[in-house]
């Protein structure tokens, strides 16, 4: 548990990790790795964007965010909603048959001549 009362998670303890280590690159790329396999991005954003006015780490931090927005851009690319098989249901298709009779027809009657 945490001062506040929170459970301590994987997230707190890499950033802990991230805050003490902030030169070291390897520190930051398990931090990105372990919020992109548990959807947490917004979470370190945050946490990076708290120190983007800090003179010391804020050259960092900015690093750091763009490298999330880019990930996170790629993890939105890859949920791409899968291409459909291209077969309209039945209902519309029958709706659309139906739709041109009709005013093939009506077109016919108009064009030729009663009696």
């Amino acid at each position: 548990m945490n001062d506040d009362g929170r459970s301590v998670t994987g997230i707190d303890a890499l950033w802990r990790r991230t805050l003490e280590a902030w030169d070291d690159d390897g520190a930051h790329a398990a931090l990105l790795e372990v919020a992109l396999r548990t959807e947490t991005l917004p979470d370190i954003a945050g946490r990076y964007r708290a120190l983007l006015e800090d003179a010391e780490k804020g050259p960092r931090a900015k690093k750091q965010i763009d490298a999330i927005v880019q990930a996170a851009t790629s993890l939105l690319f890859s949920k791409k909603t899968p291409a459909s098989t291209g077969k309209p249901p039945w209902p519309i298709t029958l709706s659309a048959v139906g739709v041109c009779v009709f005013l093939l027809t009506w077109l016919a009657w108009a064009l030729f001549p009663h009696r």
